[in-house]
């Protein structure tokens, strides 16, 4: 396992947190071979440091956000491609409410374009590579994603040919007020690993996200909310 990009930053000098890392499984069966590699990461925020680690094995890497205002698609550097595109359960085109760092009580529309997995891939024409990292930090839309795939056995195909999932789970739904939107927001998290699980998905490693963390009460127990978790499928 290895721990790769991050930035770090500091409150003072005993509270510091590190955002932007994932950790990777270079076991001979499922690492990235360098300069025949691919990488896909949907949801950068601007952080492209593991993106930029990922490009040190020679791999080509491809970063996707739709929220970066000021960001055009195109080469980042030598073998690092950003375009303004989020992974959708569907392609759709929307105009999403962003944040105005200037006047905070005021919020821009921006035209948002999301394209499902399957689309990206034939897009990029990489219908005959492997994928060799799949990272997702796309903000609690990871469950929309999974379940699209596994209402489709069509679908679902494209997932044997990812080897690693790096994923942020965003447990929103245990935020709610509601204990039964609560339970329901469980039971679907579960019944998504559990199908993960079926194919072929291994969980190797896990940690709690500690640069921004939400923390939840249920049933007298709080809860983290946001984990950082890696998946590996064997040959």
């Amino acid at each position: 396992m290895a721990d790769l990009g991050g930035s770090y930053s500091c409150k003072n000098c005993q509270t510091c947190s590190v955002d932007g890392n994932k950790f990777i499984c270079f076991d001979p069966d499922v690492k990235p071979q360098p300069g025949n590699c691919l990488i896909y990461s949907f949801g950068v925020g601007g952080e492209l440091t593991w993106d930029t680690a990922m490009t040190y094995f020679n791999c080509s890497v491809y970063a996707f956000d739709m929220t970066m205002k000021t960001w055009d698609n195109g080469l980042v550097k030598d073998n690092l491609h950003f375009l303004a595109l989020g992974l959708g359960a569907e392609n759709i085109d929307a105009n999403l409410e962003m944040h105005n760092e200037t006047h905070p009580s005021h919020r821009d529309k921006k035209k948002s374009f999301f394209r499902t997995l399957e689309t990206v891939r034939g897009v990029l024409d990489h219908n005959d590579r492997p994928i060799d990292i799949l990272k997702l930090d796309i903000e609690f839309s990871e469950w929309d994603f999974f379940e699209s795939l596994f209402r489709s056995p069509e679908k679902s195909k494209i997932l044997q040919d990812v080897k690693q999932i790096a994923l942020e789970i965003h447990l929103d739904d245990l935020k709610h007020d509601s204990a039964a939107t609560r339970v329901r927001g469980g039971q679907r998290v579960e019944g998504i690993l559990e199908n993960l699980h079926s194919y072929g998905f291994q969980l190797v490693h896990t940690e709690l996200n500690t640069a921004f963390q939400v923390f939840a009460d249920v049933r007298g127990e709080v809860l983290p909310l946001f984990r950082e978790s890696l998946y590996v499928r064997r040959p």
